[in-house]
């Protein structure tokens, strides 16, 4: 956000003293994300955004609200401001989240990655949520703004068939230029000011689709990479699971080796016994018969 647009909108607030919009810093410098400290602190960085993009998004749905409810043109022009202003903000800040997420994915090589695993899955699921939160706000704004349109197209061409209506909202949904809608109009009633009104709606809904797109890709993207995070760590947990199968398998090998060695050496002992026993005994028989010749 420039400070031309800041200072702009600061001046719309002091008119409107109702519709504050606060613009907040995207995020402090990256620490260092290497250490446990460094990715923990980058954690509790990344929440506090997602915290601004949340009240951003109320405070959305309170500009929209009022934008809608208004019929003052003057007003409407002051509230559209803000309104573009507020979701410029929150895109940025929603396109520094999404970096900075993508950027401290924990791998392997990490040795705190149990510690990592758990604090990425949690603020991944936060920005999720704001994210679906604001695709929800969007969606409903978008409704809001085809009745709308739906109701100027009516009071310019009561003749206007639903089907015809239904037409020009798609239009605008989908991205058409309004071709369709300035017809519904007719040569009777093309004031000039009723067709910009018409015209600047179906541009309306048009941005709203347009950002209900990306935000859904967005999810999707974020869904995916911790789909793919999951994927990793329990590949990663399997193989750790197997590495200590062999080794406890290991330890057994070793353990059965052991006692069989100690087995053997016992064996052992017993055979040197018995032989020792065994000459022990010849040599007395020998010494008990020389001794009774020797004394004749």
């Amino acid at each position: 956000m420039n400070v031309d647009r800041l200072a702009e909108l600061n001046r719309g607030n002091q008119s409107a003293p109702s519709q504050h919009v606060e613009m907040r810093p995207l995020m402090a410098p990256p620490s260092d994300p290497q250490s446990t400290q460094g990715f923990l602190d980058q954690i509790s960085q990344l929440q506090d955004v997602i915290k601004g993009i949340n009240e951003n998004i109320s405070r959305l749905r309170s500009l929209q609200q009022n934008y809608l409810q208004t019929s003052d043109e003057t007003q409407q022009s002051r509230l559209r401001s803000q309104i573009t202003s507020m979701n410029d903000d929150t895109n940025q800040m929603i396109k520094s989240v999404k970096d900075r997420v993508k950027a401290i994915e924990p791998t392997p090589r990490h040795p705190d990655l149990g510690i990592r695993k758990n604090q990425f899955a949690n603020v991944s699921k936060s920005f999720m949520d704001s994210i679906e939160r604001y695709r929800g706000l969007e969606i409903e704004f978008q409704k809001q703004e085809a009745q709308q349109l739906e109701r100027q197209i009516k009071i310019a061409n009561p003749n206007a068939t639903s089907e015809e209506i239904d037409q020009a909202v798609h239009d605008a949904q989908t991205g058409s230029r309004p071709v369709f809608a300035q017809q519904l109009l007719g040569q009777r009633y093309q004031a000039q000011e009723t067709l910009e009104n018409v015209t600047q709606r179906h541009e309306e809904i048009q941005k709203l689709a347009q950002s209900i797109n990306q935000l859904t890709e967005l999810f999707q993207e974020m869904q995916g990479l911790l789909e793919n995070q999951a994927h990793v760590l329990n590949t990663i947990e399997a193989s750790s699971y197997e590495v200590v199968n062999e080794v406890e398998k290991g330890n057994l090998q070793l353990n059965q080796a052991v006692t069989l060695a100690k087995s053997t050496r016992r064996k052992k002992w017993i055979m040197f016994a018995i032989i020792a026993t065994i000459i022990i005994v010849i040599v007395i028989i020998v010494v008990v018969k020389l001794v009774p010749q020797n004394k004749q």
